[in-house]
């Protein structure tokens, strides 16, 4: 990234901040502290998204244009500051202490962030995640032809190119200002940040002690299924972010200390989450409605409510409604490609439905309850799940008598369990347990406060926390998943080790050492926060936030170390099936990059190479070159056959034709060819031999006269093969 890149980048995001920051304090005149905060990145996410989707959708996803975009922001940001005067503040109240255990807490959040984030940040893509698949690849698609067309992955999550797709364009958004995938990487970590803070808000709105919630915070940030894909390049913290954060500010209209602001954030930030997933669908409405209820409730009178339900709803759609738009305009289907059935009667027609998820590796049948019993031991750690479960059935309450706050704080343990519900009851995905993540949030409320009822709960919550992240999941019972009581279905694994050990695939005494500077970072950091809120941001401060910033690089810096000098090891991850052809394809791709095909991987990203140089694509093996899915699916309809066995439809490969395929690589002006073995999982319709190739194998080796064979079959490797397309004048 060049110098000039690095200050334009700088330039976007300053503007982003400066303007999210001086609307929330000008024009809505959000109180300071956390309502600003949250409300600044409320703001700025949705004036990201928004341009994303109109540039994209007009081709011009160039930086002068996101430029120009986050200068409106501020702009108009300025100019409010000077027509607008904020009113004088209120003398600050006396600062809440916070007791030793809140740091301690604290403390292992920040150490569990630095341990997952950095090999995230410096290290290749990891292969275990949703990234390579399509959320990193569409994001540099994107980027790179400045436009959103749709791109196909049929080897893969055929559904995706059709899903709503915030988080990808925030990927893209990263990909074009930073110039390159680097931050892109762990660009959910902004959003974890903004989960924990709306989590932590809502717990402090009710009530909660600031020692509780930041327990009760801890223990939710640091569940396993959350930091295990909280900083690759998935979208469920997104997601959980903007969920949150919804629920946040519709709490805040609900108490009755903000007034129609609150409503409009918390409408954009549900609206970023409903086009973030797919899931949003499901879980979002009741959000919605629960926004409705809050204006209701700050009013009781129906026409403030309606003209609330309004702004949220109008808010809702702004930053979610492309999508579906798009899919509407392709398809006639918003929801594309889910078939929505009521009573026996099809309202939207798509290729998949219900039965047809069933036929998933990830399904599990809703009867089997004793599966979400050990999925729920696994995202909360069975030791941690009495307190959980005490507060949401409500502990808290008891023998206090009623307190102010308290309907509310029921609302959040019901939402809770209206969200574990939803998921059990209407995914067919139920091993996913990321989905239902945002529930887990809602329960730190009743959690803090039932821990701010004696400190001793609070100091056990953290020795608790402890346990979790420092030992396996089956200490003390055993190491296996037969020591433990609460095994009770065999498809969900018990045994999981400790989760900071688990992090680090390096040998134990390296990890040991970078573990220790992790450790002592996250206190350094800690202890620089806590000075900084009491010495007056006084030079002391300065020298511990320094030293802090100095331990975070040395430790990068140790990462990293063993693979500077060479961008691909920085790229490529040590996937022992493809690692050997990847680096082929690198090598034979040249300074500037080639114009890819491939056939049989479900994980494209990787064939862009390091610096993202090769342009990569799936080229039809029959119809037109500029078909996708939802074309072969309209003519399969329109011949009777428009409905498939399971998630994966294979229409556009049921009669593979070499000339339309040939004619298609050569429109496409394409120069090398990739094909590999598709994976067992991702549908046998892909495949063509007997070896687990499809066709394209054995198109490519019976022409060597087009295909000129570069790697795979003289190093008879099992599962990668690279080709050069000969061009039509060395064919003939």
């Amino acid at each position: 990234m060049s110098a000039w890149s690095s200050i334009v980048s700088l330039a976007v995001v300053a503007l982003v901040t400066f303007g999210g920051l001086a609307c929330g304090r000008h024009a809505l005149a959000l109180p300071r502290g956390l309502p600003r905060a949250l409300a600044a990145a409320v703001l700025g996410w949705a004036w990201i998204t928004v341009a994303m989707q109109l540039l994209g959708a007009l081709g011009q996803l160039r930086l002068g244009w996101m430029v120009g975009w986050s200068g409106v922001l501020a702009l108009a940001a300025g100019a409010w500051a000077t027509r607008l005067r904020e009113s004088d503040p209120a003398p600050p109240a006396p600062a809440e202490p916070t007791g030793w255990e809140g740091w301690v807490a604290l403390g292992l959040l920040l150490w569990t962030a630095i341990v997952f984030g950095l090999p995230s940040l410096l290290l290749p893509v990891k292969v275990v995640s949703d990234g390579p698949i399509y959320h990193l690849y569409f994001a540099a698609k994107w980027w790179k032809a400045g436009g959103l067309d749709l791109v196909p992955v049929p080897f893969g999550e055929s559904a995706a190119t059709y899903f709503p797709a915030n988080g990808d364009v925030w990927f893209a958004w990263l990909m074009a200002t930073w110039g390159g995938d680097r931050l892109a990487r762990v660009g959910q970590a902004p959003f974890y940040v903004m989960a924990c803070l709306a989590a932590y808000g809502c717990a402090r709105e009710l009530g909660a002690g600031r020692t509780a919630s930041l327990v009760a915070t801890s223990l939710f940030a640091t569940g396993g299924p959350l930091v295990s894909f909280n900083f690759e390049a998935n979208v469920d913290t997104i997601f959980m972010a903007g969920y949150l954060a919804a629920a946040y500010f519709f709490l805040r209209h609900g108490l009755g200390r903000d007034g129609w602001p609150a409503l409009l954030f918390g409408g954009l930030a549900a609206g970023l989450a409903l086009g973030t997933k797919s899931v949003g669908n499901l879980f979002v409405p009741p959000l919605a409605l629960a926004g409705v209820v809050a204006a209701y409730w700050n009013s009781r009178r129906l026409r403030p409510t309606l003209a609330g339900a309004g702004i949220m709803l109008a808010s809702v759609a702004t930053p979610s409604a492309f999508w579906f738009a798009r899919n509407a305009i392709l398809t006639g289907n918003p929801l594309y490609p889910l078939t929505l059935k009521v009573g026996g009667a099809t309202l939207l027609s798509g290729w998949y439905d219900r039965d047809a998820m069933t036929q998933s590796v990830y399904y599990v049948p809703v009867d089997q309850w004793r599966a979400l019993v050990d999925i729920l031991a696994g995202v909360l750690d069975a030791r941690t799940v009495p307190l959980w479960l005490a507060a949401v059935l409500g502990a808290w309450a008891i023998g206090r008598g009623r307190r102010p706050g308290d309907g509310w704080v029921w609302v959040f343990a019901a939402g809770a369990v209206l969200n574990v519900a939803l998921y059990w009851l209407f995914i067919p995905y139920r091993t996913q347990q990321r989905f239902m993540l945002q529930g887990v949030g809602l329960a730190v409320v009743p959690l803090a406060r039932l821990l701010d009822r004696g400190r001793w709960l609070s100091i056990l919550a953290t020795a608790l926390l402890a346990l979790h992240l420092l030992t396996p999941q089956t200490w003390p019972f055993g190491p296996t998943d037969a020591d433990v009581p609460w095994d009770l279905h065999p498809r969900i694994p018990n045994a999981v080790p400790s989760i900071l050990g688990v992090s680090s695939a390096m040998n134990s005494a390296s990890a040991a050492g970078r573990l220790a500077l992790a450790g002592l970072a996250a206190a350094l950091a800690t202890w620089a926060w806590s000075r900084w809120r009491s010495a007056r941001r006084g030079a002391r401060t300065w020298t511990v936030a320094t030293a802090s910033a100095l331990a975070l690089a040395g430790l990068g810096a140790l990462w990293t170390a063993p693979f500077a000098g060479d961008p691909r090891l920085l790229f490529f991850p040590a996937f022992g099936d493809f690692y050997l052809g990847w680096m082929e394809l690198d090598a034979r791709s040249g300074p500037t990059g080639s114009r890819v095909a491939y056939a049989g991987t479900n994980i494209p990203y990787y064939l862009m190479g390091a610096r993202l140089r090769n342009d990569v694509r799936y080229v039809n093996v029959q119809g037109p070159p500029d078909w996708l899915l939802h074309d072969f699916h309209r003519r399969a309809v329109a011949e009777g056959r428009g409905s498939w066995p399971n998630p994966r439809p294979g229409w556009d490969r049921e009669e593979p034709d070499f000339d339309a395929w040939l004619s298609n690589l050569r429109d496409a002006g394409i120069q090398l060819l990739v094909v590999t073995r598709v994976n067992p999982a991702e549908g046998a319709h892909n495949v063509a031999d007997t070896e687990g190739f499809p066709i394209e194998r054995r198109w490519a080796d019976t022409r060597p006269q087009v295909f000129e064979p570069l790697y795979g079959a003289r190093e008879e490797d099992p599962w990668f093969r690279l080709y050069r397309v000969r061009p039509p004048a060395d064919s003939r």
